[in-house]
């Protein structure tokens, strides 16, 4: 576990976090752009084709990982945990690099086929690079949101010029929070 789960959280846990959502992110990039840049080898065939390859594979890897195919076609992947060996340069640079191994999805356990189907469609659906991108971003964010809750649960470490209780007031602040009385009184067009 990167974060210890009973205790009040320091910079050091923000900085942990930091590392291993820049890592999930730098991971699932690699994987999603090697993914998209194959996928180019695909673009001679039809889009019906495409559309079928990517529902037939769909079917496989469903049967391969829950259907009757379970067991006995393995998908690639590590069923095991990420050694310790990982952490061996510091916590900060080992959540860095097991976010990068999670983000990759390569060499941890994957309890879901929708990674599988998610490359599936990278390689034969032909998204725009921007498209391609999201999807890397999402998949990163994915894998990191569990680690960000549980770093979320206790208030942020707060920067020295906002300790003291005095009200901190934000140009535009009234125009993006209308009072109260406002909202009540119908508007006319």
């Amino acid at each position: 576990m990167l974060l210890p789960p009973e205790r009040n959280h320091s910079q050091l846990d923000f900085r942990i976090v930091e590392a291993y959502l820049a890592g999930a992110t730098s991971g699932a990039l690699l994987t999603v752009m090697t993914a998209w840049l194959l996928g180019g080898f695909a673009a001679p065939i039809p889009a019906v084709a495409r559309a079928i390859l990517i529902a037939v594979g769909a079917v496989v890897i469903w049967m391969c990982e829950r259907g009757p195919l379970s067991g006995k076609l393995p998908l690639p992947q590590n069923r095991r945990q990420i050694p310790l060996e990982v952490f061996g340069g510091g916590l900060v640079k080992g959540a860095y690099r097991f976010g990068f191994e999670m983000g990759t999805g390569v060499r941890t356990y994957l309890p879901s086929p929708a990674p599988y189907i998610l490359l599936l469609a990278l390689l034969f659906g032909r998204l725009t690079l921007a498209s391609a991108l999201f999807v890397a971003i999402g998949f990163a964010l994915g894998r990191a949101i569990p680690l960000m809750l549980l770093n979320a649960s206790v208030p942020a470490p707060r920067p020295s010029y906002l300790k003291s209780n005095k009200m901190v007031c934000l140009p535009g602040a009234s125009a993006a929070f209308p009072s109260q009385r406002n909202l009540s009184k119908p508007r006319r067009l």
